[in-house]
């Protein structure tokens, strides 16, 4: 399975966000010309951690953050279990290792680095935790894995405990996501929502998604439910971040709480090489208000 590419609009931007993303892409590329990648990868996260916050994040109580999740927060995927702690930097090597294999396909000779990086985001969660996507049995599986680890018996679990399980839901990857995102320069909000809707979802879910602070734009970032093609047997061939452009009055709306609907498309690729969109909308509302 190969990633398909999608950008991100970066032109005639409203004001500035972001600051940071070109000077860090061109400290990542050199990194990655001179082999330096384990060195800069330590600098990074110290620079990042030195600025990070204590505390815990829930749908319940703290359900937005911007920025590096240290290792002082937890992010709980339930109030019943014990909280996630992202304790395992071998999660910034699979992203260097997979925005090399990015730069080695045929299909992406010439992209610059920009150009990859949000696909390569995508493509490193994928790796490391196993699945693309989460389906029925994989919220079965993180479930079963979670009731393991209850209030009163452990600590914190910790990432490396589902590195390439193959169990890994909304959680775990949005506070990934939003690490990946912080480490490469762009500015971003995790959301712990409590009344969002994908298409296989019969009513409203508990759900964590990204605002992303792109150069010119507000994007909802949804890191779990990627973009599909699929083939006849509705298995996956190619995938792509699932990103939708908002502007800046529905996105100060979404940070206090308000819902966005957006449309999403997929794509079935018949036996005769046909394709047919499948499309869906996906409802997304913000963080609680306390």
């Amino acid at each position: 399975m190969k990633p398909e590419e999608i950008q991100i609009n970066e032109t005639s931007p409203t004001k500035e966000r972001s600051p940071d993303y070109p000077k860090i892409l061109l400290e990542i590329e050199e990194a990655l010309n001179t082999g330096n990648e384990i060195e800069y990868i330590k600098e990074r996260i110290a620079s990042l951690t030195k600025l990070s916050q204590r505390g815990e994040m829930s749908h319940m109580f703290h359900s937005i953050h911007h920025g590096f999740i240290g290792p002082e927060m937890v992010i709980r995927r339930n109030v019943m279990v014990d909280p996630l702690t992202l304790n395992d930097d071998s999660i910034y090597t699979e992203l260097f290792e997979t925005i090399k294999l990015f730069k080695n396909m045929k299909e992406w000779e010439g992209k610059t680095i920009r150009e990859i990086i949000p696909s390569a985001i995508g493509t490193t969660l994928a790796r490391y935790f196993g699945n693309i996507t989460a389906y029925s049995d994989t919220e079965s599986k993180n479930r079963e894995f979670y009731l393991n680890h209850t209030v009163s018996e452990s600590e914190a679990v910790s990432l490396r405990e589902l590195k390439g399980k193959n169990l890994a839901v909304c959680a775990e990857k949005a506070a990934v996501a939003e690490n990946l995102l912080s480490f490469v320069g762009l500015e971003s909000d995790i959301i712990a929502s409590i009344h969002c809707r994908i298409p296989s979802e019969d009513q409203e879910v508990p759900h964590y998604f990204i605002l992303l602070h792109a150069p010119s734009t507000y994007v909802i970032y949804d890191p779990t439910n990627p973009v599909l093609s699929l083939n006849e047997k509705r298995e996956v061939v190619t995938f792509a971040p699932a990103m939708y452009q908002i502007n800046d009055d529905q996105a100060k709306s979404l940070i206090n709480g308000g819902v966005m609907k957006v449309e999403h498309t997929d794509e079935l690729i018949n036996k005769d090489g046909s394709k047919i969109q499948e499309k869906s909308n996906r409802t997304y509302s913000g963080p609680k208000q306390n």
